[in-house]
């Protein structure tokens, strides 16, 4: 059965309790779904037993209430817009379309009922994920093979997974870098639409991105019209044609540019090194924040209302203690659990500010405050982990305070409930350099594990990296968390540059990429070395005999850059038992690319990486960047063999456009077991350094957990709704605001 004709079983549940303001339940506000919104199903592909889900509402939409610590937010110095003002007039097509009731009722004798079995957790060993990336087809164009000049990083390694034709499949999308064009090769973007099969198609060309000249993309659907539109952010100076803008989507992935946007330089330097959509006002439209910085630039943030319409106003001044730093990274997370969009901010260098990172806490009006140091989250009071002078991280920096602690070279960050207790921690990567004659760079804050104390620490956090068992790496870029076994409990992944690793001797202090699976007791092992996604294996079939001419070398060897070489033009003329590829490299002094085969060491010195379940089979796969060490580097996919074998639950979430946004970009999902044992996920766009962004589909493993739980669910609205296992099946599901579930048939779920 093909992909875009899958059999979809409308579970529609009753909904019980208080509904809305007036306290009756409010008009089902999913959207339609007729043989259109199906992908082209027949609409009598439908089977006629749909279910009915035990569940709805448990609560009235409404204010939900601040916490204890949270700061009266003084008002700014000139009055800005109300963001909670302006209530959209129009209402976006399909928004208020009402899903049919296609099941039986939920407490009569024909209520489906779906059966789970326990069973304990499959483990993984060795060799769980496997590569896939040529036959993917995502390797494509990834780097340039003849270029008449020098091309200073020759990748695409800034990367995202993201569903931008809407069929339900994460496609991919991927950049080049800054330095290029300001050495004369302009940016280029590729997209590669996901064809449900394990395969890719290139779409670079045809989306009408391919040549924006900006650095990255962020992406949310700015006009609540049900597809994903795109934030282009420039990211360095003199590029020409280069600026920042907004795309909108038609739907079928191709974009178009907004004239007028709101949003350009000169207002908005040509330094903006992420960005990060969240309804922060509550008005059921996407807004934008911007870290402005990167690792080379210092300045002041901006937030960006969205007015409905792929257009923004600037209000800045919203950002209560916005001060002159390097932002590196962000990404949105209710950390103080009052319902609303919060944002953290990773930093990047000491020597700015001392590298002290922004916490930005919500009031529920999109009025933010800057609480960092309040919640230990701005810089930790240790050092490096490697210094025995610093007590292997262990000691506080003498005669420091809050205020005067050295912070970090921050660059990703993520924000999830990594512990399982209900509130969302933060996970945060950075590059420490253990020198003991140079102050900052010994007290300097490396990758840091902060645990969320709850409101009995008023939502302060706590490094926990030592605690948990996780090793340090001087060169730790990127990092998210993710459950990739599907065994209940959230893992940690980390790219990592390997210019640093000459001094260390044990392979997790090397730039290979770094998986980190956590076990029963909340402590963390490194599995990166023998998941099969780092090859140490790769390595030069040639001789590599020094040489001068093309005489010194044995037969089909030629001499390359004063070594003797195997001459290639395409990656088929290389070695697949040494790991090897066709590499392009440029020569100075000969004015001409020189191609030979080289070991490509994947894994190594990766640059972002995203996860995503690219086949539907239940399990996040795995996208790198292969960051170009000289002759171009292709990037890296790799499918997950391990977690489908346990149990699991994906959901996909869509707000209805008037109440919440299309993305649900801020919607909580929480299980929550009859022995007590939770999982909380959160609806999040971009994360981290250079705006990765993994699928937004929220998955949790299952593993060992108990049959009999409960889905919470807390829309950005305040509005909650509930459904109790049975009565719905493990597998893929979507859910529509604001308590409409439906199950993709297709999608691979455990045995039952």
């Amino acid at each position: 059965m093909s992909v875009r004709s899958a059999i979809w079983f409308v579970l529609s549940i009753a909904a019980c309790g208080d509904g809305g303001e007036n306290g009756t339940r409010g008009a089902d506000t999913g959207a339609e779904l007729d043989g259109a919104e199906l992908d082209g199903a027949d609409a009598d592909a439908l089977d006629e037993s749909d279910a009915v889900l035990d569940g709805g509402q448990d609560g009235a939409q409404g204010d939900a209430a601040p916490s204890d610590d949270a700061p009266d937010a003084s008002p700014p110095d000139a009055d800005p817009p109300d963001l909670a003002d302006d209530a959209h007039d129009a209402v976006p097509d399909g928004a208020l379309d009402t899903a049919p009731d296609l099941g039986p009722s939920d407490t009569g004798p024909d209520a489906q009922v779906f059966t789970c079995t326990e069973r304990q957790a499959v483990t993984p060993e060795r060799a769980f994920f496997v590569e896939v990336s040529r036959p993917a087809g995502i390797q494509v164009d990834n780097y340039l093979k003849d270029h008449p000049i020098k091309v200073p990083i020759n990748d695409h390694s800034r990367l995202a997974f993201v569903d931008l034709d809407g069929d339900g499949f994460d496609d991919i999308v991927a950049h080049s870098l800054f330095p290029n064009p300001q050495s004369g090769v302009p940016f280029e973007h590729l997209v590669f639409l996901n064809d449900g099969d394990g395969t890719f198609t290139d779409h670079s060309t045809a989306s009408g991105l391919r040549d924006v000249q900006a650095g990255f993309f962020a992406f949310g659907d700015v006009d609540n019209d049900g597809d994903l539109d795109c934030f282009a952010g420039l990211d360095a100076q003199g590029i020409p044609g280069g600026d920042h803008g907004v795309f909108l989507n038609d739907g079928q992935a191709h974009f178009t540019r907004v004239p007028s946007s709101g949003i350009a330089v000169p207002a908005v330097p040509p330094a903006v090194g992420n960005a990060v959509f969240g309804d922060f006002d509550g008005d059921a439209v996407l807004d934008l924040y911007l870290g402005v910085g990167q690792t080379s630039y210092a300045g002041r943030d901006f937030l960006f209302r969205g007015n409905g319409d792929g257009t923004f106003s600037d209000v800045s001044n919203r950002l209560l203690g916005n001060k002159i730093l390097a932002s590196n990274g962000s990404v949105t997370c209710d950390f103080d659990d009052d319902g609303d969009l919060d944002i953290v901010v990773s930093t990047y260098g000491v020597s700015t500010a001392k590298g002290h990172n922004l916490l930005w806490q919500n009031d529920g009006q999109g009025n933010f405050v800057e609480v960092a140091q309040s919640k230990n989250y701005a810089a930790q009071s240790t050092g490096n982990y490697w210094l025995a002078s610093t007590g292997r991280g262990r000691d506080d920096e003498p005669g420091a305070t809050p205020a005067t602690y050295v912070g970090d070279n921050g660059f990703g960050v993520d924000c999830d409930d990594i512990d399982n207790d209900g509130y969302m921690d933060i996970f945060q990567t950075a590059i420490s350099h253990p020198v003991d004659g140079d102050y900052s760079r010994k007290w300097s804050d490396p990758t840091q594990l902060l645990i969320n104390g709850g409101p009995g620490a008023s939502f302060a956090f706590e490094n926990r990296f030592l605690a948990v068992g996780l090793p340090f790496n001087e060169g730790d870029v990127d990092g998210a968390a993710i459950d990739f076994d599907n065994d209940g409990r959230l893992d940690l992944s980390l790219s990592r540059d390997s210019k640093y690793e000459a001094a260390y001797a044990d392979l997790d202090q090397k730039g290979w990429f770094g998986l980190m699976r956590q076990t029963a007791d909340g402590r963390f092992a490194s599995l990166g070395i023998d998941s099969g996604i780092n090859n140490l294996e790769s390595r030069y079939a040639a001789s590599l005999t020094a040489c001068s001419d093309d005489g010194a070398c044995p037969d089909g060897e030629r001499c390359y850059f004063a070594a003797c070489r195997t001459p290639c033009t395409s990656d088929a003329e290389c070695s697949d038992a040494t790991g090897e590829s066709c590499g392009h490299f440029f020569s100075d002094a000969l004015g001409v690319t020189q191609s030979f085969c080289r070991p490509l060491q994947q894994g190594r010195r990766a640059q972002n990486h995203a996860w995503s379940d690219i086949d539907h089979d239940g399990d996040l796969d795995l996208l790198i960047g292969g960051r170009d060490g000289g002759g171009g580097r292709p990037n890296f996919l790799f499918r997950n063999e391990i977690g489908h074998l346990n149990r699991w639950l994906a959901i996909r979430v869509f707000g209805d456009g008037v109440n919440v946004n299309r993305d649900g970009i801020g919607t909580r999902l929480r299980l929550v077991a009859a022995d007590a044992r939770q999982q909380t996920r959160e609806v999040q766009g971009s994360r981290g350094m250079y705006n990765g962004m993994d699928g937004m589909t929220q998955h949790f493993g299952l593993g060992d957990f108990p049959c009999s739980y409960t889905l919470e669910v807390r829309w950005p609205d305040g509005r909650t709704a509930a459904f109790t296992s049975g009565t719905f099946p493990e597998g893929r599901l979507e859910l529509r605001y604001p308590d409409r579930l439906t199950f993709d048939a297709t999608s691979a779920s455990a045995p039952r």
